[in-house]
């Protein structure tokens, strides 16, 4: 498992999403390594972590999580998780409570309704034709157009740079893992301070899933980031968020 760790003070794991790595949290790291000992990770078959043979389930990826940080001698950890991430850290902190301070999920579900079960089924189709033609399908649902229309050459360097390291079979067994997440009935057990923050404009998992989300975690908080989709590390919610983790997590 590849990670990357820097920083001193209390532990902060930053847990990305479908496709990404840990170079996702640069901005984030870069800021926070100042006030935390900063733990990036590549899940399985995502950046430089290998994928495996076996079959993946989010429990895999937590229990991925909990071998680094045993051989790590790490037992308190604060979570952020990011879409399929969020779905790691909670899947991690329903089964390892007694490691995790706090929680903050950034964009992420709990179980499967059928409108995300549609797009995980888009996301495998796009997939099975090319990661090039995943990252165009992804595009607009993650980020708000005048974003794509500003950054039109970055955004064609990112995908050229990720086409030639892209693991699009780990990115379908990632999907199918998530068809299979379901904690709904697990979640008023999580009793960590809890920050969920959304994207006014997700069309992945709407804001109306967060609010749920809110409801069944106790001692949570609900933070909404206007004319945003579902990558909420844009633009200057990029401070925001280094303020609002800084602030909330002790």
């Amino acid at each position: 498992m590849n990670y990357k760790i820097e920083g001193a003070g209390d532990v902060l794991v930053l847990i990305h999403g479908l496709s990404d790595n840990l170079l996702y949290w640069e901005v984030l790291a870069s800021h926070l390594k100042k006030y935390f000992t900063v733990l990036r990770v590549d899940l399985r078959g995502h950046g430089e972590s290998k994928l495996g043979s076996e079959n993946i389930s989010i429990n895999s990826y937590s229990d991925d999580l909990k071998s680094l940080l045993d051989e790590l001698n790490i037992d308190h950890i604060n979570l952020v998780g990011f879409s399929l991430g969020g779905a790691v850290a909670l899947d991690f902190t329903i089964r390892y409570s007694q490691f995790v301070d706090s929680l903050t999920l950034m964009s992420t579900f709990f179980k499967v309704d059928e409108h995300s079960a549609n797009l995980f089924g888009e996301f495998k189709n796009a997939l099975n034709m090319g990661f090039e033609e995943f990252f165009d399908f992804m595009l607009p649902l993650v980020l708000c157009p005048n974003v794509i229309d500003n950054n039109k050459e970055e955004l064609a360097m990112l995908k050229q740079l990720n086409s030639g390291s892209a693991n699009v079979e780990a990115y379908v067994k990632a999907v199918d893992a998530c068809l299979n997440f379901d904690v709904e009935n697990e979640l008023a057990n999580i009793d960590v301070p809890t920050l969920i923050l959304a994207g006014q404009y997700d069309e992945i998992f709407p804001v109306d899933i967060q609010k749920e989300l809110h409801a069944k975690i106790k001692n949570s908080k609900l933070i909404v980031f206007e004319n945003t989709k579902h990558n909420l590390l844009v633009g200057r919610n990029n401070e925001k968020i280094i303020n609002i983790i800084k602030k909330e997590i002790k």
